[in-house]
């Protein structure tokens, strides 16, 4: 059933990212319009969706033992990619951070909504890895990249990173979300219905604007570090969901809960990281080779994910 579920989930999401690669084929969308449709997900469609999906969420479900799992997976795998890169690849400061990022930074939102709607069936799982990624590890990344860069005074620097995560759209509507849900409000229904409109928007927006990438950008092109991309995909696709099923059996974690904490951190590295890279001008063949890499295999990882949970 759960290995059905995610074949199926994936195909949907699939056939919509299918009608992005066919439309920038057909040359009816190009770069702008991938462009407006990613910038209409995230500044509109994602936090009218987060604000209506945290409302009614079970809180207490979501913020248990699920966090440390996740959190234990993440840590997991930067040590794994740390480690290798010092005394395998010896790679300097900057690099070292984009290949955390790559390693262990999942792709919360054009990838892990849709995977969390149509596999999980409940978009909510993705609030837990969203805020300790948003409000922690990009901070944390992102601090470290600015003083190797040094381009700016420190105090100024380390204040906008911090205040980063609540400059996030998305992590707002999180918050937003939460916090009616905690005080037991209800969004009037004035409000609610053109919020979820809206929301709707979110899904199919983020999976054609990322089609449309795959065309354009006309797929793989090996860099210069073969073996560090094969490794970083390797920990993000195999390592981290495999460490985040080991850590969910030792805590006793439910079936259910144990799907949605693997998946999660199976799914492909984040497109920020491309973002991350190309802003600082570190390891940004790396960034793209890995981004693209994971985003094609995580099809049949993910479906190898439910199997095994579905076994043990």
């Amino acid at each position: 059933m759960l290995v059905t579920q995610v074949l199926y989930g994936m195909a949907t999401v699939w056939c919509v990212i299918g009608v992005g690669i066919l439309m920038a084929h057909l040359g009816l969308f190009t770069g702008r319009e991938q462009a407006m449709l990613s910038k209409m997900a995230f500044q509109v469609g994602l936090p009218c969706l987060m604000v209506t999906m945290m409302a009614k969420a079970d809180v207490n479900r979501i913020f248990s033992t699920n966090v440390i799992v996740s959190a234990l997976a993440v840590l997991t795998s930067i040590m794994l990619y740390l480690s290798i890169a010092t005394f395998v690849f010896h790679r300097d400061p900057g690099h070292k951070v984009i290949g955390c990022f790559g390693s262990c930074y999942t792709n919360a939102n054009n990838m892990g909504l849709p995977i969390a709607a149509y596999v999980l069936g409940d978009t909510s799982w993705v609030a837990p890895i969203l805020l300790m990624q948003v409000m922690v590890l990009q901070p944390i990344g992102l601090t470290i990249l600015d003083m190797l860069a040094d381009t700016q005074d420190e105090g100024r620097r380390l204040l906008r990173n911090l205040t980063l995560p609540f400059r996030n759209p998305m992590t707002l509507g999180v918050l937003i979300g939460m916090a009616i849900n905690l005080l037991h409000w209800t969004i009037p229904t004035l409000l609610n219905s053109p919020l979820v409109m809206l929301g709707n928007l979110a899904v199919p927006s983020m999976l054609m604007a990322f089609g449309i990438s795959l065309r354009l950008d006309g797929g793989i092109k090996w860099g210069p570090e073969l073996a560090e991309t094969a490794v970083i995909t390797t920990i993000k696709l195999v390592i981290q969901p495999a460490t985040a099923i080991v850590f969910a059996r030792l805590l006793k974690v439910d079936p259910v809960t144990t799907l949605a904490v693997a998946v999660m951190a199976g799914l492909p590295s984040a497109q920020n990281l491309f973002v991350f890279a190309m802003r600082h001008q570190q390891a940004v063949k790396l960034a793209r080779d890995v981004l693209v890499l994971t985003t094609v295999l995580s099809l049949f990882s993910l479906t190898a994910v439910a199997a095994i949970v579905k076994i043990l």
